[in-house]
């Protein structure tokens, strides 16, 4: 009998423990967890067995002789296993594991699947071990076994040593320890065969993967003790692969800044804590999640009837909420989605697209995601993509418009317009795509990229000596929060070698609202540099002159909105008279835009205005065809036509 049984016995009491904590503890798998679980079981299978063959092989001649040779087949083919799939939770553990594939991993398999070949024969070769009159004896390929743990051992080592560059210092050490507390015993063992310690090292590093595991199969948001939004992701991602649709209600709390800034974050942490609490005492642990700063998430299998849920959260929500004594009310925007409708890839955006709708509603609306809404998602999605496509390939669409100068008789400048065309619903409105940009981040490369092609085109068809002066570029609001833009245009400009007065920066009042601080500071830089600037869409809100008065702006734009009023009512059209007026007298240039026919344009110019832009004169074209609209006789003809 081997000396060392009681240390296995001791081994596999630890490793039952540790697979009950496992299995009781709340968590959420991953495919890593799951190796894990393969690993525990495989180890703890794997010390039983050594401990009923050590006891077997000593009283071989009172145990069936087939049955020894099954129960230590077995027993040594999961020896053989355990090294692959340690090695396999190190490659998962690391950052590049996802890049993995096809043929290093089927060589990973080739040593276990050599020695689990060698078991299988040993029956008729005893290549492995055998038995006679004498008892249990090892065979000649016996030596395996350990050559087999070796080469995982090396394997990983060279794995680590070619993806050095992406491995963080932790993981490697961890490996490190892990390899030398799993190979140590089994060296041990090698050289001292009746203390059978190869165990020991495989149960410690069991132990040593379940204290770095389960920090990532356990995802507790640490504020309220919901799941996090990894966890959540997961749990999805298993229930799209098992095939299993579920409702998903979203809790997007009203307010929550106000409660935030009475009672201070520990307080609104507190009011969270306590949602959760009950959400979790209606619901279960794994079915409430944070989603993210004051959103909450609660998944329910499809076939449950989501009018009786939806009053059951609201029944939660309106009871009474006590917060440092005093009694609250606390209410929220209730969204519900169906995840059959969406893929993993759009499911975020989904819910992202319900919360901002549901909010835009009112205060404890409830919107639920109907076709129609999968429909704009769709469409969102779409455009989205669009405009990667658009970036990726640097090439973003350019329309022009010309804007006429009533004193010359001529075209005066343009104005550069953004378009999209998104495969399968054409050409969108910028109001749509530009506003989707400000939200995803892209609007900064995509008014680069507009700038860029402002430039080749005033560089490829010498638009001064067409008589344009300058062209109007559209600056969003998130470009105006830039302190670093104006050297992002400069560097533009000088690549083509465009001089600055070529340019003027079109901004909306709301950007000037939202921005007005850093906007003055960029503005004064780029005014340095002979840039001019317009204030779009004048009197399309509640217009403040205030913006004028502080901003160097050269030209206003009158929003097309209050032309045509000006065309239908009496009072409407003294306003504008008024307007052009006042600006004129502060020595500003007045752009009407919005004009669609002769009479608009000859009332206009009779009020003062210095530009008129609309499609009476063109509406948005490619470059190519705004060129024929510099040419001589198109206004003319366009007179003539409409005479």
């Amino acid at each position: 009998m081997y000396y060392n049984v009681n240390y296995e016995i001791c081994t596999s009491i630890f490793l039952l423990l540790l697979i009950i904590i496992s299995t009781t503890t709340k968590k959420l798998e991953n495919f890593q967890s799951k190796i894990f679980k393969i690993y525990l079981a495989g180890v703890f299978t794997n010390n039983c067995l050594d401990v009923i063959t050590c006891y077997t092989v000593t009283y071989y001649k009172t145990v069936p002789v087939w049955l020894n040779y099954l129960l230590n087949s077995v027993f040594l083919a999961i020896q053989f296993l355990i090294p692959t799939i340690f090695m396999m939770y190190i490659y998962l553990k690391t950052e590049k594991s996802k890049q993995i594939k096809g043929p290093f991993l089927n060589l990973v398999y080739i040593p276990a699947a050599l020695g689990v070949f060698l078991i299988i024969t040993n029956i008729w070769t005893n290549h492995i071990f055998y038995f006679d009159e004498t008892g249990y004896h090892h065979g000649i390929f016996h030596i395996y076994l350990y050559i087999n743990a070796s080469l995982y051992a090396v394997g990983t080592i060279i794995y680590m040593i070619v993806c050095r560059k992406i491995l963080k210092k932790k993981q490697c050490l961890l490996v490190c320890v892990m390899i030398m507390i799993t190979l140590l015993p089994t060296l041990i063992q090698f050289f001292v065969p009746n203390y059978m310690l190869s165990s020991v090292g495989t149960t410690l590093s069991v132990y040593m993967m379940y204290l770095t595991n389960e920090n990532l199969i356990v995802y507790i948001d640490s504020t309220t003790g919901a799941l996090n939004r990894d966890a959540f992701m997961f749990h999805m991602n298993a229930c799209y692969q098992k095939g299993m649709p579920e409702q998903i209600f979203i809790l997007a709390l009203d307010n929550f800044k106000i409660i935030n800034e009475i009672y201070g974050i520990k307080g609104g942490n507190q009011l969270m804590q306590m949602l959760v609490t009950s959400l979790q005492k209606e619901y279960s642990d794994s079915q409430v999640f944070r989603f993210g700063g004051d959103t909450f998430a609660i998944t329910i299998e499809e076939k449950t009837e989501g009018a009786k849920e939806l009053d059951r959260i609201q029944r939660i929500l309106r009871k009474p909420w006590r917060i440092h004594e005093t009694e609250i009310e606390l209410s929220a925007c209730i969204c519900l989605i169906h995840s059959i409708h969406h893929n993993e890839e759009d499911l975020i955006h989904a819910m992202e697209y319900a919360v901002t709708q549901t909010k835009s509603i009112g205060k404890g609306q409830f919107f639920e995601v109907d076709e129609q809404a999968v429909n704009n998602i769709a469409r969102r999605t779409a455009i989205e993509q669009a405009m990667m496509a658009a970036i990726e390939s640097e090439q973003f669409e350019v329309h022009y418009q010309p804007i006429f100068d009533t004193h010359t008789r001529h075209f005066h400048s343009l104005e550069a317009l953004a378009r999209l065309n998104v495969p399968g619903y054409g050409y969108v409105s910028p109001e749509e795509f530009i506003r989707i940009a400000e939200q995803n981040g892209t609007i900064i490369q995509i008014g680069m990229l507009v700038l860029n092609e402002v430039c080749r085109f005033i560089k490829q068809y010498n638009l001064k000596s067409k008589g344009i002066e300058f062209v109007e570029v559209n600056l969003s609001v998130v470009q105006c929060m830039q302190d670093k833009i104006y050297r992002d245009i400069q560097s533009v400009l000088e690549r083509y070698n465009i001089p600055p007065a070529m340019i003027n920066l079109e901004i909306t009042e709301s950007a000037a609202a939202y921005s007005e601080e850093r906007l003055i500071r960029n503005m004064a830089r780029l005014s340095l540099t002979d840039i001019t600037f317009s204030l779009d869409d004048y009197g399309s809100g509640y217009s403040n002159v205030n913006y004028l008065v502080d901003l160097p702006f050269s030209i206003v734009k009158l929003d097309k909105y209050i032309v045509w009023a000006a065309v239908k009512k009496v009072t409407s059209r003294k306003i504008l008279e008024h307007t052009i007026s006042m600006f004129k007298d502060i020595n500003l240039k007045v752009v009407a835009e919005g004009i669609e026919d002769l009479e608009m344009a000859e009332m206009i110019t009779a009020m003062g205005a210095d530009y008129l832009q609309g499609y009476y004169f063109s509406k948005p074209v490619p470059k190519e065809k705004l060129i024929e609209c510099l040419e001589e006789g198109y206004l003319e003809k366009l007179y003539a036509k409409k005479g």
